[in-house]
């Protein structure tokens, strides 16, 4: 992986792309057009089903909105239920989940902190926007890990049990 010129110029916002999230708050309106059907028919108890279920399909679809990832010169911030800030110098590799089209941070600790944003929509389209933004992340990792980055060695492998 080469690093772009002019790549990591200026924070870069990665979030849910429109058709991973819309569909929520459509379904969400439709909960309230019949929630609207059911107070005309007369039977209220209904609607309020109906509008409890429109609420939450709604704020679902924009909580799911805002989760993603910023990407600032000190840092990624991770946004997930709660934000996580991880330094640039603490990631040792920026990976496609395969299978998933999910991307991973894999930290020195070995842990791997799974991305909310990119991400492949519920039916599988959007994966130029996919490529183009895993391909940011990691640019953005090469242009800031900073001089004190180095290749995590792969333990040596166990001897054998003798038994």
């Amino acid at each position: 992986m080469t690093v772009e010129h002019g790549a990591a110029e200026a924070a870069v916002k990665i979030r849910n792309p429109r058709s991973s999230w819309m569909w929520m708050v459509i379904v969400g309106g439709f909960c309230f057009v019949f929630a609207t059907a059911q107070v005309m028919f007369g039977w209220p108890v209904l609607a309020v089903g109906w509008l409890f279920a429109g609420c939450l399909w709604v704020a679902g679809g924009l909580w799911i909105r805002t989760r993603g990832v910023d990407l600032t010169s000190e840092s990624a911030i991770v946004r997930r239920v709660r934000r996580r800030i991880v330094p640039w110098p603490e990631v040792q590799a920026v990976l496609r989940v395969s299978g998933a089209w999910r991307v991973q941070l894999i930290l020195e600790s070995g842990e791997a902190v799974t991305l909310l944003a990119p991400r492949l929509t519920v039916w599988g389209s959007g994966r130029a926007e996919f490529e183009r933004d895993f391909h940011r992340i990691g640019q953005w990792w090469l242009a800031h890990r900073g001089g004190s980055w180095h290749p995590m060695r792969p333990e040596a492998p166990g001897l054998p049990v003798q038994g």
